[in-house]
């Protein structure tokens, strides 16, 4: 069962399983949505997070340091982008440089929460070393009015949950005192052959 969420708090960021079943429509082959309700309750965190104009800096794991606007893209995970929604792609310029795929699936749910104002979300892609950050890259964690952070490990990586998070992004998290937030967790049991046994939405406040 999902676990309780405080309403009356100030989120601070979402952690978000970044798997493409969060997209509608990536997966054709199955009948069913798989994550109907983790999809809702993401939805639902973000909206708390964009609150009052809000618009959130997406924090995820890439194979180098690189911020600035980019377009979402799942070609990583071998998903063209005829299968991203047609409302969310008019969104962002296709000069835009690819997203990975993490980063990817927060900006297609943020298109979810904040319609053509997501195309104004800066990400922050850093790679697994916890010493990876720069000046720069600091200032702009320190700078943003919230994160959404893309969970899931390195590609080949030992941490393979979907709420993993490598080094490189708790290093981020930690250099803007995410170690005092408080965390709300809501976890989401599944019983599909090819799933995780569970997805994690984590609200920091």
């Amino acid at each position: 069962m999902p676990g309780p969420v405080l309403l009356s708090s100030i989120v601070h960021a979402v952690i978000l399983p970044a798997t493409p079943l969060l997209v509608p429509g990536t997966v054709p082959g199955l009948r069913t949505d798989p994550l109907a309700d983790v999809r809702q309750a993401v939805s639902a965190a973000l909206a708390r997070l964009t609150a009052g104009g809000r618009v959130p800096l997406v924090l995820a794991h890439g194979p180098a340091l690189r911020r600035g606007r980019q377009r979402p893209s799942l070609a990583g995970s071998g998903i063209g982008d005829r299968w991203l929604p047609d409302d969310a792609r008019r969104h962002w310029a296709p000069g835009l440089p690819a997203a990975g795929t993490g980063a990817s699936v927060a900006l297609l749910v943020l298109a979810d929460v904040l319609g053509a104002r997501a195309a104004d979300v800066d990400v922050l892609e850093v790679p697994p070393s916890s010493g990876a950050l720069d000046a720069g890259s600091l200032q702009a964690l320190r700078a943003a009015d919230g994160l959404v952070v893309a969970g899931g490990g390195a590609p080949g990586g030992l941490e393979t949950a979907p709420d993993a998070l490598t080094d490189g992004v708790r290093a981020a998290l930690r250099a803007v005192g995410a170690d005092a937030w408080s965390a709300q967790a809501q976890e989401f049991e599944q019983t599909h052959d090819h799933l995780p046994p569970r997805y994690r939405v984590t609200t920091l406040s």
